[in-house]
């Protein structure tokens, strides 16, 4: 594409950062009104000129072994000696090297694992390379930004570049907790991606492409539908709920509480290793990999480009397909037994649908739970887009519209993948898919990068409130509550939780939820400088009336707060039980933006700054 007609506003990227693949997508707003011309980079390091959209989310860090360097007095050069690391990337990394991979897991540590990827493994492999998880995430997203520089300079030149506001979208995924989403918030500061940093949830971003790109295409969507989008990524899926409320131009509402789990397209891979390992045996498979870690590397590349997309048994006709799946292993010596021979493993059609069945059961599961919260809220569904890498399974593409649109059953050796945790009878919905699914989010990012609110507004996912003080009252507060306050002179309960969002609650765009508080502070201490709020936040059904720290409830945040700049006037002198002390009733906005929540300082309506959170 050339370079656009005068002068750039903003150059946008958006960054997809993945559990196992990346992508990076860049455009231009100018100062005419042309529509955004979206470009996915596809050239990375290592790639040996074979093109992609994403490139691999792992790192590795080579000891470069070198001599100690010293100065005319003897002293050892700073950075000289052997702790020095080459650093590898994406496409890089070859088979012998320590990959770092699945990092993006390790950001939330209220996320669940599965069996094959454990914390302690990929805490293991960090200890060995000498790095911290926000170093290798920040180092890993810095040099992908680096890659993404030179295709805007190859596109826009290197004046215009620099000379430009690059904003930069990133995406995270919408079931994490808010802390996790502000740890990749600082990985990306760290990693030098710029200032003009901010990110949509990964649902939102592919609904924002693929609503758009279907409405363009086919012309099927109307003012209320709800599409469910289904964004099945490599870790997680994440579904989220959108309603057309306006078609020109385009606007949305979540109608719903989005809901999402650990069953993307890696573990798929999981379940290939594992089947892979059960045939040829675990000492033999374990040694394959030590000694000719390329013949793997050869078969798994062939199950993630191939298999793994185009797989799809429901073709068949028959009750038991006999058609063989070949799988390269270079340089393994022939065993009949495990079904190797000329250098191939074969695998059947009935094996390879088990290795599916759990995953697609999952998603099917997902989709219906996420059917059911709908019509709770008094909705129903009219289609589920299907977007990510897994999203591209022409497998489960086949399962959803048998299960949700009435289409006849796959045949009869993958029947298990109709059996579901979730059994409810609701009316069908269409099961689409929008040009580019694998690079859906990617591609909606940075059209979001534009502020041009697609979504009107959103839910709560989970519930958000404060703690407070209350007069004791023995019919509502627990005992262990109770206690005596010599400033207002009677008996109090403490630890008591005002809600002020409810999980579900409608969350108009730009328009911030308000936090009330109040804080006194002893007279003779003089004027307070800054104030430490804390934002409880609860995962549970039912919120609870009183805190007790559990998994589901728990302190989100403490806000940093200063006061430097609230008026004195504002700071009331009050007496109560003969003793002075200032007053200060503040208000805390809280916006819960797509990606993000957002705080800042009002007293009487009176905005004084931002707040930052320091999340526990």
């Amino acid at each position: 594409m050339d370079s656009p007609q005068g002068a750039l506003d903003v150059i946008l990227v958006g960054f997809d950062f993945g559990t196992t693949f990346s992508a990076i997508g860049i455009a231009y707003s100018g100062s005419l009104d042309t529509a955004l011309e979206i470009t996915v980079l596809k050239d990375w390091p290592g790639s040996n000129g074979i093109t992609s959209e994403k490139v691999p989310s792992e790192i590795a860090y080579e000891l470069i072994k070198q001599g100690i360097k010293r100065d005319s007095s003897g002293e050892q050069i700073a950075g000289s000696g052997p702790s020095a690391h080459e650093i590898k990337w994406g496409f890089e990394i070859g088979p012998h090297d320590t990959r770092l991979r699945y990092l993006k897991l390790r950001l939330d540590e209220r996320q669940e694992y599965p069996p094959s990827v454990t914390k302690e493994t990929i805490d293991g492999l960090l200890k060995q390379s000498g790095v911290s998880t926000e170093q290798a995430v920040s180092d890993y997203m810095s040099m992908v930004f680096k890659q993404a520089k030179e295709a805007m300079i190859l596109k826009f030149g290197e004046d215009m570049v620099s000379n430009t506001t690059i904003k930069m979208v990133l995406t995270v995924p919408a079931v994490w907790s808010d802390a996790a989403k502000d740890a990749t918030l600082r990985a990306a500061e760290r990693a030098g991606l710029g200032t003009n940093i901010c990110m949509i949830s990964e649902p939102e971003a592919a609904a924002a492409y693929a609503i758009s790109n279907i409405n363009q295409k086919n012309k099927i969507l109307r003012v209320g539908d709800n599409l469910i989008i289904c964004d099945c990524g490599g870790g997680t899926v994440d579904l989220v709920t959108e309603k057309i409320v306006s078609l020109s131009p385009l606007r949305v509402e979540e109608s719903a509480p989005g809901i999402g789990a650990l069953c993307g397209g890696a573990f798929l891979n999981m379940r290939f290793e594992d089947l892979v390992r059960e045939r040829i045996g675990s000492d033999t498979f374990d040694d394959l990999c030590r000694r000719k870690p390329r013949a793997w590397a050869t078969a798994h590349k062939e199950f993630e480009q191939d298999i793994k997309r185009n797989f799809d048994p429901s073709n068949s006709q028959v009750e038991y397909d006999k058609k063989k799946f070949y799988i390269p292993l270079p340089g393994v010596p022939d065993d009949p037994a495990a079904g190797i021979e000329d250098g191939y493993l074969a695998l059947s059609t009935g094996e390879l649908a088990e290795v599916f069945r759990p995953i697609v059961n999952s998603v099917i599961d997902l989709v219906e739970r996420q059917r059911i919260i709908l019509e709770q809220h008094g909705e129903t569904a009219s289609a589920c887009i299907l977007v990510g890498g897994f999203g591209q399974s022409k497998y489960l593409y086949k399962c959803l519209k048998q299960r949700f649109a009435d289409e006849d059953p796959p045949p009869t050796y993958t029947y298990s993948a109709n059996k579901f945790t979730t059994q409810h009878e609701g009316p069908g919905f269409m099961i689409l898919q929008p040009d580019n699914p694998w690079t859906a989010v990617v591609r909606g990012a940075v059209m979001s990068g534009l502020g041009k609110d697609l979504v009107v507004s959103r839910k709560a996912r989970r519930h958000y409130g404060v703690v407070v003080g209350r007069t004791w009252d023995p019919e509502v507060h627990s005992f262990k509550n109770k206690y005596w306050c010599d400033i207002r002179g009677e008996w109090r309960a403490h630890n008591q939780i005002t809600w002020c969002i409810n999980s579900g609650q409608s969350l108009p765009v730009n328009e911030p939820v308000l936090f009330e508080f109040n804080h006194k502070w002893d007279f003779e201490e003089g004027y307070p400088t800054s104030v430490k709020p804390k934002i409880i936040v609860s995962d549970d059904l039912n919120a609870p009336d009183e805190f007790e720290e559990s998994f589901q409830t728990r302190i989100l945040c403490r806000l940093m707060t200063s006061l430097r700049n609230v008026p004195r006037k504002h700071f009331q002198v009050r007496t109560s039980n003969r003793r002075k002390h200032y007053k200060l009733s503040y208000t805390i906005g809280v916006l819960v933006a797509s990606g993000s929540l957002e705080f800042d300082l009002r007293v009487d309506s009176i905005v004084y700054g931002k707040v930052r959170a320091d999340y526990e």
